[in-house]
């Protein structure tokens, strides 16, 4: 899975010379809290963002305060002065083709929540990057949720594996074709040691009795709902 894949592509963006008082008003309305700053530019009649940084709710707040301790009567009301004074010009970019475990990864380290995604574009001798979406830690929450088929209609079956040992989730697919069930996401998370305790189905079924009954015939230990089914 890429990062074109779950990025969020409907842009709501601030230009470098608007007030902040605007950037705050989006904010608030669309209840962000970040906005990409953006110099827009068409090219064959689609507008195109020439990415120049971020703004944050944070930002505006530590300006205001800092304002509302000011007792300067002649300085600029912090409402009237500009985005581009304020605004982070975010370094720490991934593109559409970036994978999304490593761009998880970058989210996670460096303590961030979200990611500008960019392209790059070589115009006249002059490099432009350009804004094509932005990836949050809500939209990969979404893509784990439907990785694991939770916007699907069925339920989950956890197959137990041994060290090392993926038998068992083998036979249990193949036993899903034969019975004709539909297994709508397949997922196993290793602990930090490498190993994989657990295979998670998403079962496109809510009468999984079938497979049950045939996973218990080949001595598959397997559990699903709150209960464990483990058969010995």
């Amino acid at each position: 899975m890429i990062v074109r894949d779950i990025m969020t592509t409907k842009l709501i963006t601030v230009e470098p010379d608007d007030t902040l008082a605007h950037a705050a008003t989006l904010l608030r309305q669309r209840q962000f809290h970040h906005l990409p700053v953006t110099r827009k530019v068409y090219k064959a009649g689609a507008v195109q963002h020439l990415f120049e940084g971020l703004l944050s709710s944070v930002d505006i707040d530590l300006v205001s305060a800092l304002a509302n301790q000011n007792d300067d009567p002649t300085a600029i009301p912090w409402q009237e002065r500009h985005v581009v004074e304020i605004m982070h010009r975010a370094i720490i970019r991934v593109t559409p083709t970036s994978s999304v475990p490593s761009a998880a990864r970058i989210l996670v380290e460096r303590g961030l929540n979200y990611l500008p995604v960019v392209e790059y574009e070589l115009l006249e001798n002059e490099n432009r990057v350009i804004l094509v979406g932005l990836l949050t830690r809500s939209d990969l929450l979404i893509a784990l949720a439907r990785a694991m088929g939770a916007f699907e209609p069925g339920m989950q079956l956890d197959i137990v594996l041994a060290p090392g040992e993926i038998a068992p989730l083998a036979r249990a697919l193949l036993l899903a074709a034969e019975l004709h069930v539909h297994i709508t996401s397949v997922m196993a998370s290793p602990l930090p040691d490498g190993t994989l305790p657990v295979a998670s189905l998403h079962l496109g079924t809510i009468n999984p009795m079938p497979l049950l009954l045939r996973l218990q015939e080949e001595g598959i230990h397997y559990s699903f709902g709150n209960s464990l089914l483990e058969e010995n």
